[in-house]
This record gives structure tokens, C-alpha cells and sequence, in this order.
């Protein structure tokens, strides 16, 4: 027993590739000996001999195939025929019951296509209702937040009334200074420290700050408090100022920074409600365009509810090349198609033909009618033109005046002669002009190097 076999056939010891000898494998042809020469050429023809009998063992197989593939070709002829027949029968059948189901399946869309319509237009109504309450929300928060940033802005008034008398009162306490010791403390007095502002981390704490009367934890001046203390050490006190003074000035300096913290608080929330306000109108105009678009997809539900109960499906049967809608590449859509009978189509065909080659036949008309008209015009307007350049030349001709020049020039017999004779004479007037500046340039420079020389001798005099 070999490879799961009891027998071994002939074809089997075809497949069977013939090792090569290990000198073949591990030496060059030039370094064999008399005997491996030898057996190598007994391994080829053994090579020789089996690819021959491959070959022969093939062309059976071929044979065989072919003798095989006929036969099979004839038996599938003759089951395609009979396959054929009872195919036909059977699209018959089922042609009859796709067209039995396909109402089934009709019908029992409309049915799903009503109840869907209406929970949707239950679930619209709820949506609806639900967004009106929400709008009503909204209003009164509005109107909340309305009230509490006017009562913010009369508390802010006050407070930066008292911050004004709180600072008018500072150079009233100290009077009793001179006037630099008092400018000294006025810029003191003003002088603030600067803080870096820090970073705001958004986290699950500050997605709240959409409201304004969340609670902060953290004191965001704490780090400005800080500053203003270390300003108030002695460290920073002037040479000129005594210590009670200073004590004086550091408490003033105080109050003033509460003060204007306080400001700084009431600004900072009549700037959150303010934003909130902002946010509530920008929620109220998205809630009041969620009730329009809710409210306009209810309408539409009912009107495709009601065309949906109104407008019913047909099945029909129609041969091939009777409908006049194009499907496109494969559509069997046909909610915008209308059954009308063949000779109705066709009298409007040939109507539509003849009253397009009418139409057409009087746009040619109208065109040829129109081009003449544009023609007239055209030689209308050169004929006008061509008067306004007539008239042009006549009025010049009328208002030339006839100058001496002119004169001579039409009656003289060689006007090429006196033109020479003009442009001799300026030439000599240019060569003579060219020599008095030649003789005024020698006489300027005569001139220069006289008061240079009398300069020299003037320095000379004076050394």
C-alpha cells in the first residue's frame, strides 16, 4: 500500500519525477570523472524516455475528453429542450402568481404605508405640543433674566457712584501734604499690579457656566489681592512718607481696591446675564424655527396623508413599447404617469407636429421681417452720418482764415524751393546761436577763474 493506494497504476509512476544523481547537484559538468559522464547520460535518456511517455499518456487523455465532451454535448442538447419547454410553462405559472402576490404586496404597503403616516403625525403633534411648552419655558426665563440685569445695572450705579466719592475723598484726606508728596501718592494711589490671567480648564464644573447664578468655587481675584498686599509692605513706602502716612495711605488704598472690585464683580455679572440673555434668545429663535419646521412637516404629513387616501394604485398589464414615460435606466416608479388611450397620444402628437412647423414657419417671418427693418435703419443712420461730415467740411471750409502763410502757400509756383530755403535760414540761426553761447560759456568761465585768482591772493594777504 503507497499514498493511501493498494494498487500502483501506470499513470501514477508518470507523475513521478526522476532524482537527479548528487554529482549533478554538487559538481560543475567540466570536474566530472568517465563514470558520472556515464551516468548522466543514462539519467537523460530516462528523462527522455518519461517525458515521451507523459506525452503519449496526454494525447490519450485528449482523445478521451474529446470523445466525452461530444457525448455530453449531445445529452445536454436534448435535456435543454425539455428544460426549455417546462421553463416556459413554469414562467407562464409563475408570471400568473408574481402577479397574484405583487397585489398582496400592494396592499398590504398601503396598509403599513397608513399606519405609518399615522404614528407619524401622532409623533409630530407630541413633538409639537412638547416644543410649545418649551417656548412658554423660555419666555419666562427671558423676562427672569430681563428683571435681574435691571436691578444689576441700578446696584452697578450706585456702586460706581460711591467709587467716584471714594476717590474724590482720597485727596481730601490728605490735604494736610505737600503738593509732590501728594502727586506721589495720587500715582500710588492708581497703581495696580499686573497679573497674568490664567488658562480656563472647561471641565464637567464650568459646562455649567451657561448659568449665570452658578456658584464659583475658586476666587479669581485671589491672585491680584496678593499683589496688592505685597505692594502694601514697607518694602514699597516712599523715603519721603512717615509710617502713620503710609498706614493711612495703605488703608485708603484698600478701600479703593475693594471698591473697585465690587465694579469688577457687578460688571462681570451683568456681563454673564447679559450672555445668558444672548444664549436665551439664540435657544428661542432655534426653538421658535424647530416649531416652524415642525409644524410644516405636520402640514405636509396630512396633505401626502390626504393625497396618499385619494390618489390609488392600478396594477395593469401593458405590452412593451405602449408607455410613453421614460424609465430611466430601470424604474418601475410610475406615480407621475397617467393611463391614456393609444389614438389620444397620437392625435396629440400630430397636432403638436403642426404647430410646431407653424410656429417656426413665423419665426422664420418674423426674423426675415425684423433683419430688413434693421437694414433700412443701419443705411438710415450711415446716410445721417455721412450728412453730419459734409456739414463738418462745409463749416470749416467757411471758417478758414486765409493768413499771409496760406496765401503764399497756394499761390506760390515752387513751394519745395521756399521751404529749402526756410530751413537754410534756421539752421544758420541755430549755428549762430550755438557760438554766442560758445563765446558767453568762454567769457563766464574767464570771469570764474579771475575771482577765484583774486581770492587766493585776498588769502594770501590775510595769512
Amino acid at each position: 500500500m503507497m499514498f493511501g493506494k493498494l494498487e500502483i497504476r501506470p499513470e501514477d509512476e508518470l507523475q513521478k519525477d526522476l532524482e537527479k544523481p548528487e554529482f549533478m547537484l554538487t559538481k560543475a559538468e567540466e570536474q566530472w570523472n568517465e563514470e558520472e559522464i556515464k551516468a548522466a547520460k543514462e539519467f537523460e535518456k530516462k528523462e527522455k524516455h518519461l517525458f515521451e511517455e507523459r506525452e503519449k499518456y496526454r494525447k490519450a487523455l485528449e482523445a478521451e475528453l474529446k470523445k466525452l465532451q461530444t457525448a455530453n454535448v449531445e445529452a445536454m442538447n436534448s435535456f435543454d429542450e425539455k428544460l426549455n419547454k417546462l421553463f416556459r410553462h413554469r414562467i407562464e405559472i409563475q408570471k400568473t402568481v408574481n402577479q397574484e402576490e405583487l397585489k398582496i404586496v400592494r396592499l398590504a404597503r398601503s396598509v403599513y404605508q397608513q399606519e405609518y403616516l399615522e404614528d407619524r403625525e401622532t409623533q409630530l403633534s407630541r413633538i409639537l405640543d412638547d416644543l410649545k411648552q418649551g417656548k412658554v419655558k423660555a419666555l419666562e426665563e427671558v423676562s427672569e433674566a430681563k428683571r435681574a440685569i435691571d436691578r444689576l445695572k441700578d446696584e452697578h450705579e450706585i456702586i460706581l457712584q460711591e467709587d467716584k466719592v471714594i476717590e474724590k475723598q482720597f485727596k481730601k484726606d490728605f490735604a494736610d501734604l505737600d503738593a509732590f508728596t501728594l502727586d506721589v501718592l495720587v500715582k500710588l494711589y492708581k497703581r495696580r499690579p499686573k497679573v497674568t490671567k490664567q488658562k480656563i480648564v472647561t471641565n464637567e464644573a464650568t459646562a455649567r457656566s451657561s448659568n449665570p447664578f452658578h456658584v464659583k468655587v475658586e476666587d479669581p481675584d485671589k491672585a491680584f489681592l496678593e499683589a496688592m498686599t505685597e505692594l502694601d509692605s514697607d518694602i514699597h513706602r516712599p523715603d519721603i512718607l512717615e509710617a502713620d502716612t503710609w498706614e493711612r495711605f495703605v488703608e485708603a488704598r484698600t478701600f479703593k481696591v475693594e471698591s473697585e472690585l465690587k465694579v469688577k464683580h457687578h460688571n462681570q455679572k451683568i456681563q454673564d446675564l447679559n450672555n445668558y440673555l444672548q444664549r436665551l434668545g439664540d435657544d428661542d429663535d432655534c426653538m421658535k424655527s424647530r416649531i416652524e419646521k415642525a409644524f410644516q412637516q405636520l402640514n405636509d404629513l396630512r396633505e401626502k396623508k390626504l393625497r396618499y387616501l385619494m390618489n390609488l394604485e392600478i396594477q395593469l398589464l401593458l405590452k412593451q413599447g405602449q408607455v410613453e414615460v421614460d424609465p430611466g435606466v430601470f424604474s418601475t416608479k410610475f406615480e407621475n404617469a397617467l393611463l391614456i388611450h393609444r389614438s389620444v397620444i397620437e392625435d396629440l402628437n400630430s397636432q403638436i407636429v403642426t404647430l410646431g412647423e407653424a410656429k417656426v414657419a413665423a419665426m422664420v417671418d418674423c426674423k426675415d421681417y425684423y433683419k430688413n427693418i434693421h437694414l433700412l435703419e443701419w443705411e438710415h443712420e450711415k446716410m445721417m452720418m455721412e450728412g453730419e461730415d459734409l456739414n463738418t467740411k462745409t463749416r470749416d471750409i467757411q471758417t478758414l482764415r486765409v493768413t499771409k502763410e496760406l496765401q503764399v502757400f497756394l499761390f506760390a509756383e515752387n513751394n519745395q524751393q521756399r521751404m529749402q530755403k526756410e530751413i537754410q535760414t534756421l539752421e544758420k540761426t541755430i549755428k549762430l546761436n550755438e557760438n554766442m553761447h560758445k563765446r558767453k560759456v568762454s567769457d563766464k568761465q574767464w570771469y570764474q577763474r579771475r575771482v577765484r585768482g583774486s581770492t587766493n591772493v585776498q588769502c594770501w594777504i590775510a595769512s
